[in-house]
C-alpha cells in the first residue's frame, strides 16, 4: 500500500507545512471524492461475508531509518479491545454491492478518531470499490492553493451534511493519486 501524495509540495524546514506549489497539474482525467477520517483497513469478502479484517500498520522510527517508509496491513484481532470498533464498523456495513475480493476501506464512527463525522454507530467507507466511491464524487473541485484554501472549509460531508469534510482525494481510474485536507491549510 502506498500513501497518497499531498497535492502541494511540503516544506520540511517549516515542519512539513504545505507550500503553494502543486506537485502536479490536475486535468479532466482526475475526479475528486470526499476524504473520510477514520482508521484504514482492508477487508476480504467472500459471498457477501467478510472473512478477513486487516488494519494499517505504519513503519516504526527504526524501520523508517532502515528505509521502510510505506505502511502495510496486519490482521486485526476481533477479541482485542484495540480492534473492537473496527469489527463493529465491519458489522455495521451493508456488503450487498461488494463482490468477492480484497477491499481497502476507512472504518469510522462513534469511537474512532474522535468521530469527526458525528455519526451514530460504526461503518466502513469502502473507497476502493467504485460502486461505493461513486456516491462520494464531488464535482467542480478547485485545484489551486488559493481557491482550495477558501473552498474546502465550506464543504459539507456527503456522509453527514452537518459537518465539514476532512478533505478531498483525487482519483485517476481506480487509483487514488493526490489528497488535500482542511488541516493542511492551518
Amino acid at each position: 500500500m502506498q500513501k497518497i501524495k499531498t497535492l502541494f509540495e511540503r516544506d520540511f524546514t517549516k515542519g512539513g507545512k504545505i507550500t503553494t506549489i502543486p506537485v502536479v497539474q490536475l486535468d479532466d482525467s482526475y475526479y475528486a471524492t470526499e476524504k473520510v477520517d477514520g482508521t484504514n483497513v482492508r477487508i476480504t469478502v467472500r459471498n457477501r461475508m467478510v472473512v478477513r479484517v486487516e488494519k494499517r500498520r505504519n513503519p516504526s522510527k527504526i524501520q523508517k531509518k532502515q528505509g521502510i517508509i510505506e505502511p502495510w496491513y496486519v490482521d486485526a484481532d476481533e477479541y482485542s479491545p484495540a480492534d473492537k470498533y473496527i469489527f463493529e464498523a465491519v458489522k455495521g456495513t451493508d456488503l450487498s454491492i461488494i463482490p468477492d475480493g480484497e477491499w481497502s476501506a476507512e472504518a469510522f464512527g462513534e469511537k474512532i478518531q474522535g468521530n469527526p463525522l458525528q455519526i451514530e454507530g460504526h461503518r466502513l467507507f469502502i473507497f476502493s470499490n467504485y460502486n461505493v466511491r461513486i456516491n462520494y464524487i464531488i464535482a467542480n473541485v478547485p485545484t489551486s492553493f488559493t481557491e482550495l484554501k477558501t473552498w474546502l472549509p465550506t464543504q459539507k460531508s456527503l456522509i453527514n451534511p452537518n459537518v465539514i469534510i476532512e478533505g478531498i482525494v483525487w482519483w485517476k481510474g481506480s487509483q487514488p493519486q493526490y489528497k488535500i485536507k482542511n488541516k493542511d491549510f492551518k
